[in-house]
C-alpha cells in the first residue's frame, strides 16, 4: 500500500519529467544510443545467455515505439516504399493465425502467435523506428556482432579443448551456434567498407582478425551444412568489393576465395572425418532407414514431417504438441523410438513450417526471407550509390540467404530469441541501406 500510494503521489511529476526531457533535442541522441546499443547488445546475448535475447528484443521495441512517438520522420523516410515487404512479412502472421483456427486453438496458441509477431514487430516496427535515426549512426551496431563473434569463437575453443572434440554450447547445438559464428564472421568482412574510427588501418585489422576468429570458431563446431552458404557469401563479397572490375577478375577472385575456404576446411581432420562419417550414414540409411544417426535422424524427420503436410496441405498440423504428437503416433513406422521421444521439431525451418501451418506458412517464410533479399539484392546491384549503403545491403542479402540455407537442414526458428534476432537484424540493414539514392530509384516491388 505504501508503494501505491507514492506511485500514485509521483507519478503525474515523473511523466512530466520525463516528457519534458524527451520533448528536448538531446531525445534524438538519447534514442538513438539506446537503439543502435540495443541492437549491438542483441547478437552478444544471443550466443552468451539462453533468454537475453527475448529480454532485449522487447528493450528494442520499447525503444521503437519511443522514437514513433517522439522523433519526427525524415522526407521520405517511412514505410510508404515498403508496403509489399510489409505485406509479405504479415503472411507468416496470417497462416499461423489460419492454422490455429483451423484446429481450434487447441494447443501452443500463446507461443505460436508470440513467434509470428515477433518477426513481423521485430521487422517492420522497428524499421519504422530506425529510418527516423541518422543513417550514419546505424553502422555502429556491427561493433556488436564483432563482440559476439570473439565471445562465441573464445567459447568454442575452450570447449573444444576441454572436450577434446565437437563442442557443445548451452545457448544452440553446434549446428546453430555454428551457423551463427559463419554469419558474424561475414557480416565483419563486410563492415571493412564501412570506417567507423579515424584509425582506419587498424579498425580494418581487428576487423580481419575477429573474422579470422569466428571463421576459426565456425570450423571447431564441425558444422557440415553451414558450408553449403559459404559460395553464397563469397559471390556477395566478390559483388560488393569487385563491381569496378573486370567481370573475368571478379570470377577469378571468387574462386581463389571459395578455394580458400575449402583449403581451410580439408585442414580440419576433425571435420572431414564427420564429412565422411555422413557419407557413410547416408548409405546406412538406405537399408536401414530406422537406425538413429545424424543423418538418419534428419532423414526420418523430414520425410514425416512432409508425410504430415501432404496429409493437411492447407493449414498444417498445428505447432508444438501436436507436431510432438503426430511423430510419437509415427513411432516404428518413419520415426524411430528414440526420434519420436527426443524430437519435436523436423530439424528444417521450411518442412516444419509446411507441416505445423501448411502451404501459407510455407509461403510466408519464403516471403520472409527473399521480400528483404530482393530489396537488398537490387541496392546492391546500383553501383551508382555509396559504397557504404552498398555495404549494408551486402549484409542484408548475406544474411536473409544464409538463414534460408540454413533453414534447409537446421532449425534455425527453433527459439522465439533467433526468430527476434532475424527481424530486428533485417530491419537494421534495410535501414541502414537505405539512401536518399534508393528513395529516389526504388522499384515498384520495394
Amino acid at each position: 500500500m505504501i508503494l501505491l500510494r507514492f506511485f500514485a503521489v509521483r507519478l503525474p511529476s515523473l511523466l512530466a519529467l520525463c516528457h519534458g526531457f524527451m520533448t528536448t533535442p538531446r531525445r534524438h541522441c538519447v534514442l538513438s544510443i539506446l537503439l543502435n546499443g540495443s541492437l549491438g547488445l542483441l547478437p552478444v546475448t544471443l550466443v552468451a545467455t539462453s533468454q537475453g535475447g527475448s529480454v532485449l528484443f522487447y528493450v528494442v521495441i520499447l525503444a521503437s515505439l519511443a522514437a514513433l512517438a517522439y522523433l519526427p520522420p525524415p522526407p521520405a523516410a517511412n514505410l510508404q516504399g515498403y508496403r509489399t515487404l510489409a505485406v509479405c512479412v504479415s503472411v507468416t502472421l496470417l497462416a499461423m493465425l489460419a492454422s490455429q483456427a483451423a484446429h481450434h486453438f487447441a494447443s501452443g496458441f500463446g507461443s505460436e502467435f508470440e513467434r509470428a509477431a515477433r518477426l513481423v514487430l521485430g521487422i517492420l516496427l522497428v524499421l519504422a523506428a530506425l529510418l527516423r535515426l541518422n543513417d550514419r549512426s546505424l553502422r555502429y551496431p556491427i561493433l556488436g556482432f564483432g563482440v559476439a563473434a570473439w565471445v562465441a569463437a573464445i567459447t568454442v575453443a575452450l570447449l573444444a579443448w576441454k572436450a577434446g572434440g565437437r563442442p557443445e554450447t548451452q545457448e544452440y547445438n553446434a549446428v546453430g551456434y555454428g551457423n551463427l559464428l559463419l554469419l558474424f564472421g561475414v557480416l565483419v568482412t563486410f563492415s571493412l567498407a564501412w570506417r567507423l574510427t579515424r584509425h582506419a588501418n587498424a579498425e580494418a585489422t581487428l576487423k580481419i582478425f575477429t573474422a579470422g576468429a569466428a571463421f576459426y570458431g565456425f570450423v571447431l563446431t564441425q558444422t557440415r551444412t553451414g558450408w553449403m552458404a559459404v559460395p553464397v557469401f563469397i559471390m556477395i563479397g566478390v559483388a560488393l568489393f569487385a563491381h569496378k572490375t573486370s567481370r573475368r577478375k571478379a570470377i577469378m577472385a571468387c574462386v581463389a576465395a571459395l578455394s580458400i575456404a575449402v583449403a581451410v576446411g580439408a585442414s580440419s581432420t576433425a571435420l572431414r572425418q564427420r564429412v565422411e562419417m555422413g557419407v557413410v550414414e547416408l548409405r546406412r540409411c538406405e537399408t536401414a532407414p530406422l537406425t538413429d544417426s545424424s543423418m538418419c535422424i534428419r532423414l526420418q524427420l523430414w520425410r514425416t514431417a512432409w508425410q504430415m503436410f501432404s496429409e493437411q496441405p492447407l493449414f498444417g498440423v498445428g505447432g508444438g504438441k501436436p507436431f510432438a504428437a503426430r511423430l510419437k503416433a509415427e513411432e516404428g513406422h518413419t520415426v524411430s523410438r528414440y526420434v519420436a521421444e527426443n524430437f519435436g521439431e523436423a530439424h528444417s525451418d521450411p518442412l516444419y513450417t509446411l507441416a505445423t501451418t501448411g502451404i501459407f506458412g510455407g509461403i510466408g517464410l519464403l516471403f520472409a526471407y527473399l521480400t528483404p533479399a530482393w530489396i537488398f539484392f537490387r541496392r546492391l546491384a546500383r553501383t551508382r550509390i555509396s559504397q557504404e549503403y552498398r555495404t549494408a545491403a551486402a549484409m542484408g542479402l548475406a544474411f536473409c540467404l544464409g538463414f534460408a540455407i540454413f533453414g534447409l537442414t537446421e532449425l534455425m526458428f527453433r527459439g522465439m530469441r533467433t526468430v527476434s534476432f532475424y527481424g530486428v537484424s533485417v530491419a537494421w540493414l534495410l535501414a541502414a541501406s537505405d539512401s536518399a539514392a534508393t528513395r529516389c530509384e526504388r522499384p515498384p516491388l520495394t
